[in-house]
């Protein structure tokens, strides 16, 4: 019964880095879906014809029940998710201010999404401020903290942990595609004001799915390469006593 009550506490930390993940991809593609049969936006690929923004597709009932709906438990969600990732780097004894500075943005972000999602679709200059603030708040702390998160576990020492960087490795190199997308984004946006216009929607798009596969690479990390490994060899020291 321990053994069986332990192994459903394991399966915790993956559903919630799983939930991070797809939850958000069925929010927006759920309301997208809605939306455009509703007529509010086009039937389009958002991710390369830049054709509507992802506010656009959860403004409007009843496409905007799907969006608040799904988005405000993920943005809970995401406090349980970088509590679980804290713990995680504490376990492979990273340092202290590591922790807090990616536990913090990640506390930061998770505000950030719910104060844009409790007023999309409100009218008003106070309204559109909210949202400015926090899908800022949430685009860039959340890459913050990943990118934290990314250094400490390509910082990991010790043989055995070598799955624990390369999975680091991964979430780095999603960053650094993050960053070049958005770099691509200032540039355009100095040189040519109206292309940015024409393609700021579809980098809305990728830059949230990136953050997404993110949050699907952390899963790997409690299901194999910590928790289920600390569990055989606990199970394995008591065996022997």
């Amino acid at each position: 019964m321990k053994s069986e009550s332990h192994r459903r506490f394991l399966q915790f930390p993956v559903l919630v880095c799983a939930g991070c993940s797809i939850l958000p991809f069925v929010a927006v593609h759920g309301a997208f879906v809605v939306s455009a049969s509703h007529g509010f936006v086009d039937w389009c690929n958002p991710y390369w014809d830049s054709c509507t923004s992802i506010s656009a597709t959860g403004r409007h009932p009843p496409a905007s029940y799907v969006f608040r709906g799904l988005m405000l438990p993920i943005a809970m969600l995401l406090l349980v998710y970088w509590w679980l990732q804290s713990v995680l780097l504490e376990k492979f004894s990273v340092a202290r201010s590591r922790r807090v500075s990616m536990l913090g943005c990640g506390i930061l972000a998770s505000i950030g999404l719910a104060l844009y999602v409790t007023v999309l679709g409100e009218i008003g200059d106070v309204w559109r401020t909210q949202r400015r603030i926090g899908a800022i708040l949430f685009f860039s702390l959340t890459f913050l903290a990943q990118l934290l998160l990314a250094g400490g576990l390509c910082a990991v020492a010790g043989e055995e942990s070598q799955a624990v960087r390369s999975a680091g490795h991964r979430i780095l190199r999603l960053c650094q595609i993050m960053l070049l997308v958005g770099l691509v984004s200032v540039g355009v946006q100095l040189f040519d004001e109206n292309m940015h216009d024409n393609i700021e929607d579809a980098i809305e798009w990728q830059l949230a799915l990136l953050l997404q596969l993110n949050f699907a690479f952390s899963v790997s990390l409690w299901w194999q390469d910590v928790w289920q490994l600390r569990y055989e060899t606990n199970a394995g020291v008591r065996e022997s006593d």
